[in-house]
């Protein structure tokens, strides 16, 4: 079966040590499943203002091909998983 393709974008900002930390766990799990990773820093410009707004107390906040997955810790079991199953069916299930 071909690899479905994936983007992961992380919604974080630089003085958050919880998105270091998500980071971290994400980019492990890349190691072992391909994605496109993304990061926007809510901070800036690059991040689309109604994610800034929506996020601005959440971060880090996940999503999975423009729809969201996680937020506050990434677990990187729940998302390989979360991985896996995307592959098999194209569905995103958030991450609880």
């Amino acid at each position: 079966m071909a690899s479905r393709l994936k983007t992961l974008t992380l919604f974080s900002s630089s003085t958050c040590s919880l998105c270091t930390t998500a980071k971290d766990s994400i980019l492990k799990v890349q190691k072992q499943q391909p994605f496109k990773l993304v990061v926007l820093d809510i901070h800036k410009q690059e991040c689309p203002k109604e994610f800034a707004d929506k996020y601005m107390f959440d971060i880090p906040v996940v999503h999975l091909n423009d729809q969201f997955l996680t937020q506050h810790r990434v677990q990187e079991d729940k998302l390989s998983e979360a991985l896996k199953k995307f592959d098999q069916t194209g569905l995103v299930e958030k991450i609880k």
